[in-house]
């Protein structure tokens, strides 16, 4: 089904504004620019490329369906376009924006001009941006890993950049790619949209930390594109991020090695409290002198009671030690009157007084107990 495409530019020429130039196209894959190029000259000079689909994009660059949807998706979650879609036809139409139009327009039906042919319309809006993120996608909402055939593994080595990429990857690798590394190059560059320079400065960070297994540099293309990082300049600040937030940790409770994935997840659970750095060392250091274990669970075992009781700095945990030990102390002293108490109950039993009267009575019944059992 052919669909139309929108602008909020001008149509005539194609023109490319700077911003885009610089800002999207230069870290965006060699694919993925002509896709891009290609729906600006659509838009802005109308009946050049003929009708245009999803199909015929597929047809033109010699691509499948599930690219093409993927490609468009990229540039949406960049802000350079909108989709609209429907449940029947998939997407119907395209709106492309300038760096200055990105923000998204309220929820109104678009206002279309005709343009002359059928395939093509040039949308005229009124409504004020509203702010919120151009995607409809969570961020965490990613592509399925596929397995990609031999076939589209070949168009896409043809790709120069690609090539180069690979080239590189070998050498940081020392060795020639694997099957393993290929199918997760092309789930990089195909289903996370991520640049070739970004693909190759994960590997050169992965390596640099010895870490060469294809699973672990997935986990980690997995979490960038979670976090929104597409540029060389985001990755170096997420590492530093990473720094900052679990070296400290590691270093209080004497940890020599990567944290595990669940590891992190429970530090980061903590942000939630808004501790500083000081007082997340505290509780580390408390959890090795009183465990003798590096137990990240006592960790959040002792921040959740401190954040429980309102702490904010260590005057405050101070505080807290001196309640605890004060309740303490009269909690013991309590134990002390109680055990007291119960070894005394027999001394305080009230005794009974017995007459000459009772002890005669008491030794003939015993008498006579003894004398009938004879």
């Amino acid at each position: 089904m052919s669909f139309m495409i929108t602008t909020d530019g001008t149509p005539g020429i194609t023109q490319v504004p700077n911003e885009i130039l610089i800002e999207y196209l230069l870290k965006a894959g060699g694919e993925y620019v002509k896709i891009y190029l290609f729906l600006l000259m659509a838009c802005q000079n109308p009946g050049i490329t003929g009708p245009v689909s999803v199909e015929a994009l597929a047809d033109v660059f010699d691509l499948t369906e599930r690219d093409i949807v993927r490609m468009l998706r990229y540039w949406q979650r960049e802000g350079l376009l909108s989709l609209y879609e429907d449940n029947m036809s998939g997407i119907s139409g395209i709106t492309l924006h300038n760096p200055d139009h990105t923000g998204v327009y309220a929820e109104s039906a678009p206002s279309f001009i005709e343009t002359g042919a059928p395939h093509l319309k040039v949308v005229s809006r009124e409504d004020e941006p509203v702010s919120r993120s151009m995607t409809d996608e969570p961020a965490d909402s990613l592509p399925e890993r596929t397995e990609y055939t031999a076939l589209q593994i070949d168009a896409l080595t043809n790709d120069d950049e690609m090539g180069r990429t690979l080239s590189k990857v070998e050498q940081l690798l020392k060795a020639p790619i694997s099957s393993a590394h290929m199918q997760l190059l092309m789930y990089m560059v195909c289903d996370l949209a991520m640049s070739f320079d970004l693909i190759v400065y994960l590997y050169e960070t992965a390596v640099s930390r010895g870490k060469t297994n294809p699973r672990y540099i997935e986990a980690v293309a997995i979490d960038w594109s979670k976090k929104g990082i597409r540029t060389i300049e985001q990755a170096k600040n997420e590492a530093k991020d990473f720094g900052a937030k679990y070296r400290p940790v590691k270093e209080a409770l004497g940890i020599h090695r990567d944290l595990a994935p669940v590891e992190k997840e429970l530090i980061d659970k903590w942000d939630a409290y808004g501790f500083s750095e000081e007082i997340i060392t505290e509780a580390c250091k408390r959890t090795v002198m009183q465990t003798g274990d590096t137990n990240l669970n006592y960790v959040s075992r002792i921040l959740e009671g401190w954040h429980k009781q309102n702490v904010k700095t260590k005057d405050d945990i101070k505080k807290v030690d001196e309640a605890f030990h004060k309740a303490g102390k009269a909690k013991a002293r309590a134990g002390v009157a109680k055990k007291t108490a119960s070894r005394n109950s027999f001394r305080n039993f009230n005794q009974r007084d017995y007459s000459d009267e009772d002890y005669e009575a008491m030794e003939l019944q015993f008498l006579k107990q003894r004398k009938g059992t004879q």
